[in-house]
């Protein structure tokens, strides 16, 4: 007894005025945009611009918090010397008349300076994060939007 086979037939319903005779889509004629290249094409195109750009004066973002790091220590570190009577660097001794105004002057400006410097840090980062996303296609609009 041979085998009986067995044909399915699959068949979708569409409404009136929907089939592909009256939406027929048109080739897009447009240059491509910025939404059209590949991801890798929009990171090497970023990347010209960055070098064409230049930093603009700025540090690195990384080095921005390195130093808001070591410049909070140092102040830190002068009001323990200053409060232990201790010489600045082991170079300025106590007795010296500008021994002080060094401590009080790095103590007084370094936690300021630490605090400018981290926020350039953060600032930077929070671009530098921002322009991956859009690049990688997560945040919609122009760098200046």
């Amino acid at each position: 007894m041979p085998a009986k086979e067995h044909a399915a037939i699959i068949a979708r319903a569409e409404p009136s005025g929907s089939g592909p005779s009256t939406k027929e889509a048109a080739p897009s004629t447009s240059t491509s945009t910025k939404e059209d290249l590949p991801p890798w094409v929009r990171r090497e195109k970023e990347r010209e611009l960055q070098a064409k750009e230049g930093s603009k004066g700025k540090l690195p973002w990384g080095v921005c918090l390195l130093g808001s790091v070591l410049v909070a220590i140092a102040a830190t570190g002068s009001i323990f010397e200053y409060t232990d009577g201790n010489a600045v660097f082991g170079v300025l001794q106590p007795d010296n008349p500008l021994w002080a105004p060094v401590l009080l002057f790095m103590a007084v400006t370094g936690y300021p300076v630490a605090g400018l410097l981290f926020k350039a840090g953060v600032d930077g980062f929070n671009e530098d994060a921002e322009r991956q996303d859009r690049l990688d296609g997560y945040l919609p609009g122009d760098k200046d939007q």
